[in-house]
């Protein structure tokens, strides 16, 4: 029933990646305090809106790395301000939402706009879940791929059908799903979030 894709090289799953401490919208940032702020080599503004204040920073690490960061700087009714440092992999989407990306479920060179997306396959079996990230159903349905909205599809009676408008990890949890998955662009999971919503 299963077919290697064969676009696809070696394929490594990162899968086990996703779980995390913390859970919900609160796991793609962290609270830091004024002076890991102030402590950054490079402190340059990218957006400014009624939400807050967003900088794009960065600092060497000890190897000689640069390590980049967006940081949220809300100011409330006169409050002290309060930063919040995004996750590695987040985007700005416009001047209010930020794309928060959970890790890749594969890696084959540059995936962050996956056009075509990604299928892949999963089974649960008491309290453990088994993926295949290189599989696909024997017979791909014909389908304008590009056209899909985000979400998450199943592959059921010899079609693509949306499961889920999130495409969202906690959204896939939620589904205990079985049997073949498709992830439209940018094939991975991730959430979109205001900046309102980060407290």
């Amino acid at each position: 029933m299963m077919q290697k894709l064969p676009a696809l090289p070696v394929v490594i799953f990162l899968f086990m990646l996703m779980s995390c401490s913390r859970s919900g919208l609160k796991k793609y940032y962290t609270r830091i305090s004024p002076e890991e702020f102030a402590g950054y080599d490079s402190v340059v503004l990218s957006v400014k809106s009624k939400y807050g204040k967003v900088y794009h920073v960065w600092k060497r690490s000890g190897r000689g790395f640069r390590l980049e960061y967006f940081i949220l700087v809300k100011t409330i009714k006169g409050e002290k301000a309060k930063y919040f440092k995004m996750d590695i992999d987040t985007e700005i989407k416009n001047d209010s939402t930020f794309m928060f990306s959970d890790p890749q479920l594969m890696t084959s060179g540059d995936t962050s706009d996956w056009v075509k997306g990604l299928w892949f396959y999963t089974n649960k079996q008491g309290s453990s879940t088994t993926f295949k990230v290189d599989s696909a159903p024997k017979n791909i349905p014909d389908t304008n791929y590009q056209a899909l909205s985000m979400g998450i599809y199943q592959y059921k009676g010899g079609k693509v059908v949306k499961v889920s408008d999130s495409q969202s990890e906690d959204a896939f949890d939620s589904l205990n799903a079985k049997g073949f998955i498709y992830l439209p662009n940018p094939g991975r999971f991730y959430r979109l979030a205001k900046f309102s919503q980060i407290q």
